[in-house]
């Protein structure tokens, strides 16, 4: 268990108070607002402080001088920067802020901040993935990339449809790729040899990074046009950044009705087009020409905008629609529409964060929109005690799948027969309630 100090309420503070002190973190939360104190003060099991964050009386009050980090993501960076500095001061071990000015990032060191938190930046990370693999919901890498875990909805055409998972032989077989986790009606599961899967369950799949046409395959998803135009729906920053990205690959539109926003983005990128008008109006969309090489990338700051946008892309035929999301709500109901692949900031956020709150041999922690199952990458040292054991030979805990190995420059989907050896580096897929089990076997 860890002291940790979150300063800042909002959608990814919330988010990680509740993630962590759910895992019986000790949590402590400093909230300026009056009104969310005491909203959360009755739904939240932590400690919730009505305060400033850059203020050392209330990092006093929260125990800055014996926490083990503090994260701070208000959405002002001055304040997350300086409520890092003076709890490093006071004795924090480590500091989390979240920071988008680019200039900023260059002072860490000075302002003894340990890691900077950019969702933005990560959640255009993940989107120019999807584009490039239009037809797939969420795509990760472990092993330094050479596993990839790949998330998509069965459809009608799959091969893994009406068989048991143990009985299904084609595509090279377990040594070559891996139904890892699912998810029906609501429920997360972690996929076994006795797993029947149907059309619509959200499936994760993991592959090698040459083999991500399996992937598609296995999840009855036919090749699709490319993508040659990219309608981005807001003119936020992160709308900005990821024009910047894609500029050169394809063409780009940035569309608002928030002019003092389109015309920032106009005036600082001459190359980009930028379209001032509604976009959840059909006809406006129709006018830029969306079409079926067309993707539709909702990234304004308002969910609903995001939502009614990307069902208006899809109603006119775009191939690939991809929306930022933050409300869990919305996130829920989209499950049940045509929306497939949705970004938020939280889920950035914590993917950034949550590997410093596991054991020091937890080198990644992710988190997915569509399920509460999570994926730790975890580095086995000379002293585990599974060293020299097979798979077989030991008893993985509850919820659990070794999905993926990395040992030395070469990638396995392991077998049963698996030895574990020391610098194994394994992809354990697992529910939250088996993570501390999961720490304690190989960490």
């Amino acid at each position: 268990m860890k002291k940790i100090i979150i300063v800042g309420a909002g959608e990814v503070g919330n988010f990680l108070a509740n993630k962590l002190s759910s895992e019986q973190h000790n949590v402590t939360l400093i909230e300026e607002n009056q009104s969310k104190v005491e909203e959360l003060n009755s739904s939240l099991d932590a400690l919730v402080i009505q305060g400033n964050g850059g203020s050392p009386s209330s990092l006093i009050e929260a125990g800055a001088e014996d926490t083990d980090l503090i994260i701070a993501v208000t959405d002002n960076e001055n304040v997350n920067m300086l409520s890092c500095y003076i709890a490093k001061n006071m004795g924090t071990k480590k500091s989390f802020a979240r920071v988008q000015d680019g200039s900023m990032k260059n002072e860490l060191e000075e302002l003894k901040i340990d890691q900077i938190i950019d969702p933005s930046d990560k959640a255009c990370d993940e989107i120019e993935k999807l584009l490039s693999r239009a037809g797939i919901y969420d795509i990760y890498e472990f092993g330094n990339g050479e596993l990839l875990s790949i998330g998509g909805v069965l459809t009608k055409d799959s091969p893994l449809l009406g068989k048991k998972l143990m009985d299904i032989h084609e595509f090279g077989g377990r040594e070559n790729w891996l139904v890892t986790a699912y998810v029906r009606e609501k429920e997360s599961l972690i996929a076994n040899g006795n797993t029947l899967l149907q059309e619509e369950d959200h499936v994760k799949i993991i592959v090698k990074n040459n083999d991500i046409q399996t992937a598609l395959s296995l999840l009855g998803i036919k090749e699709k046009n490319r993508i040659k135009k990219v309608v981005i729906v807001g003119a936020s920053r992160a709308s900005e950044l990821l024009a910047r990205r894609l500029h050169k690959e394809y063409e780009v539109i940035v569309i608002d009705d928030i002019e003092s926003d389109c015309n920032r983005i106009a005036e600082n990128n001459s190359n980009i087009i930028v379209v001032c008008n509604d976009p959840k109006v059909p006809n406006n969309l129709t006018d830029i020409g969306i079409d079926e090489e067309s993707a539709i990338v909702a990234l304004s700051k308002d969910d609903s905008k995001n939502i009614v946008c990307s069902l208006v892309g899809k109603a006119l035929g775009a191939t690939e629609i991809i929306t930022r999301v933050n409300k869990i709500d919305y996130i829920e109901l989209l499950k049940e529409t045509s929306i497939q692949a949705t970004i938020s900031t939280r889920i950035a956020a914590a993917n950034s964060i949550l590997q410093d709150v596991r054991s020091s041999q937890v080198t990644l922690d992710i988190l997915f929109e569509d399920t509460d199952i999570e994926a730790l990458e975890i580095l086995l040292s000379k002293e585990c005690p599974v060293i020299e054991k097979t798979i077989a030979e030991i008893d993985l805990p509850d919820n659990c799948l070794i999905a993926g190995v990395t040992r030395r420059e070469n990638t396995f989907i392991p077998s049963g027969t698996w030895k574990f050896a020391a610098k194994d580096k394994l992809v354990v897929f697992t529910h939250p309630n088996s993570i501390e089990q999961v720490e304690t076997l190989f960490c």
